[in-house]
């Protein structure tokens, strides 16, 4: 069992940019610095990873930076105006090398998405963040006894984004760790440049007009100072909507004095009065209203700015004048007849036979490890458990627990009754005991009349869950000790423990007919089990009640219960079924790509098609490189399959469109 240091589990603020719009001072320095910085890139870019955790300094190591980017800093905006002021033109991607997921996810982008509650106060990932308006700060953050450099702290006016540089030499978070948008930064110096690597991004944009870039992103950076100018160049690599990194510089002037403009206030509200909380604003495949409008104001071919890493390169010159407008408007949907694509994420499950434990907040703590992520809450009562994984390390799941509560399991919660919820019942219900129920009706007047499923609750911890969880165990024939016998049947069970109000919300025909969220109000924490899975599509199963309407409508339950700390993100923790530790920035996302699929499925039953030509249209084209599968236990057509077969068997009145 492993418990992580919680220092290392956030993910910090922002990076800046340096500016060579003047000429440095030594032309011949400048030189050497350009072919060394040439060598180093094109190292680190070979590679296709960003540069490793610097190691810790040895005891003789220097405390002094190679440079020092500390003071006030000004975008030099001349150098990408348009992009950088106004925002780029809809439909621009040109110089990006956008694989065909990327390109249709950005043609798909409707810019009004940003009036949804939930996305209107969204911060800047760092390689953007790095190229908004406004002014910027650095300073340093040394050892109060020692004065070695800890960190470079970076803030940015718009979205007041806080980024720390850490300078000591601590490693990054581990996979389950939580995203945020500036992510988590380490950096070194190599000769007088501070290289960055940065991991732990949050899903945002390349731009703004909807050019996009997944929670899966990294990032390489050069800072390199020249008198009051500053360079700053960042290297995306990011595997699901990337074919090739991306580079871009970004230049900065020193300003003399504080520029006394720091904050970038804002406050969600609703834009647009009476909008149903399952609309989001999106394009369809091949409907895009404004795509020929880039290409007719500059006398371009259609398509010329939608070919990806081609564009990047001098000789697409002479390849854009002969592209076709038939070739333009093919880029507009899928390629016809491919397979679908598959996720290229990083898998953020531990496969190392050894249970994780994360801090998340207060005496609540997931651990990871037991083929689905478990959530623990300790205090001076029983521990309080919400899932228990498969069951193949429910001994050191227990073992974990153990370190983390001085006494036993008193209650598990399951979310529902899927294997990977309820696998470790039975010996986690073993392991624990429930000393409220001695003395008391249950145990006195009718030890196991009532249910039928209490065990002596001395030797065994109380199971709580839907009642329509304990009715598919029954009939798949669970045995008894691994059966919730505490149930309840509409709305929530609330409950009172370790100085906390916990609640048991139904969510009827999400992913099944017996699903849970469970909500520890005062810690701020949701444990949405398989209703959130970022490791794939929604594992909905109509055959056991799911539903895709249940499930939008499960995770905008959610999202009705979530707060943001700042500028979209903090606030209230949400534990997946599967993946890292989220907040409300990745319900709402996964929430927008479950809503756009069911949406276009839908046009198309509408249309009268089959399902097998919903299949061929691959309409979730640009989710697949971050939810896809084509083998295992949840494909991308078995979902597909799910949302179609939900949409056919529903009523009318249940069938809501955007």
């Amino acid at each position: 069992m492993k418990i992580a240091n919680p220092k290392s589990q956030r993910p910090n603020p922002k990076h800046r940019a340096p500016n060579p719009k003047h000429r440095p001072p030594k032309l011949l320095g400048f030189g050497i610095w350009v072919l060394g910085f040439g060598i180093c890139i094109t190292s680190l870019l070979a590679q296709g990873q960003p540069a490793p955790a610097p190691a810790p300094p040895a005891a003789d190591a220097p405390s002094g930076p190679a440079i020092d980017i500390s003071g006030y800093w000004t975008p030099t905006m001349n150098e990408d105006g348009m992009e950088r002021g106004g925002g780029s033109e809809l439909h621009d991607y040109g110089g990006f090398a956008l694989n065909e997921a990327g390109r249709l996810w950005a043609l798909s982008y409707d810019p009004s998405r940003v009036t949804l509650r939930h996305h209107q106060c969204d911060a800047y990932v760092t390689p953007y963040q790095m190229r908004a308006t406004g002014n910027f700060r650095a300073w340093e953050e040394r050892d109060p006894h020692n004065q070695r450099l800890v960190a470079i702290h970076w803030w940015a006016q718009v979205t007041e984004g806080h980024r720390v540089i850490w300078m000591d030499g601590r490693p990054h978070p581990p996979a389950w760790a939580p995203h945020t948008f500036r992510g988590f930064s380490t950096g070194k110096f190599v000769g007088t440049a501070l290289v960055v690597s940065t991991t732990h991004l949050k899903q945002g944009w390349l731009r703004r007009n909807g050019t996009p870039e997944s929670d899966q992103a990294t990032v390489t950076e050069f800072f390199v100072r020249h008198g009051d100018h500053l360079t700053n160049t960042t290297v995306v690599t990011d595997p699901v909507f990337l074919t090739e990194p991306m580079v871009r510089s970004n230049d900065y002037y020193r300003a003399p004095v504080d520029h006394g403009t720091w904050l970038y206030a804002c406050y969600d509200s609703e834009q647009i009065v009476g909008r149903a909380p399952e609309v989001v604003p999106h394009y369809d495949f091949g409907k895009q209203p404004y795509a020929r409008e880039y290409a007719e104001r500059h006398m371009l071919p259609l398509g010329v700015a939608w070919t990806g890493a081609a564009s990047m390169y001098p000789e697409y010159a002479a390849t854009a004048k002969t592209m076709t407008d038939a070739q333009g408007v093919a880029l507009l949907s899928p390629a016809p007849g491919r397979p679908h694509e598959t996720s290229t994420a990083i898998d953020p499950e531990p496969k190392d036979g050894e249970v994780h434990v994360l801090p998340i907040r207060n005496n609540v703590y997931m651990l990871v490890g037991d083929g689905g992520n478990i959530v623990v809450q300790t205090g001076d009562q029983g521990a309080f458990v919400v899932d228990t994984g498969t069951g193949k390390l429910s001994e050191k799941v227990i073992a974990a627990i153990n370190t983390l509560s001085e006494r036993p399991i008193q209650f598990t919660a399951n979310t529902s009754f899927l294997p990977d919820r309820t696998g470790g019942n039975a010996k986690l219900g073993a392991a624990g005991m429930d000393p409220s129920l001695p003395g008391s009706f249950f145990v006195n007047s009718a030890p196991r009349a009532v249910t039928g499923l209490f065990a002596d609750p001395l030797r065994h911890a109380t199971l709580l869950a839907h009642n329509n969880v304990t009715t598919r165990m029954q009939d798949a024939k669970i045995p008894e000790d691994a059966i919730p016998g505490d149930t309840y049947l509409e709305e929530r069970r609330r409950k009172s423990h370790n100085d906390d109000s916990i609640e048991l919300f139904y969510e009827p025909n999400a992913v099944t007919d017996g699903d849970s969220i469970v909500v520890f109000r005062r810690a701020d924490v949701i444990v949405a089990g398989d209703i959130l899975d970022l490791t794939r599509y929604p594992m909905i199963d109509p055959k056991n009640g799911g539903s895709i309407q249940g499930e939008i409508k499960a995770l905008n339950d959610i999202l009705d219960r979530t707060n943001y700390e700042h500028e979209g993100e903090g606030g209230t923790y949400v534990v997946p079924g599967h993946g890292f530790l989220a907040d409300e920035h990745e319900v709402v996302e996964y929430r927008d790509m479950v809503v756009i699929v069911r949406d276009r499925v839908k046009a198309m039953v509408d249309a009268g098609a089959t399902l097998a030509q919903v299949r061929a249209a691959r309409l979730t084209a640009d989710y697949d490189t971050r939810y896809g599968a084509n083998t295992g236990p949840w494909t991308t057509d078995m979902f597909v399959d799910a949302v179609y077969n939900s949409l056919k068997a529903a009523t009318p009145a249940s069938r809501a469109g955007r």
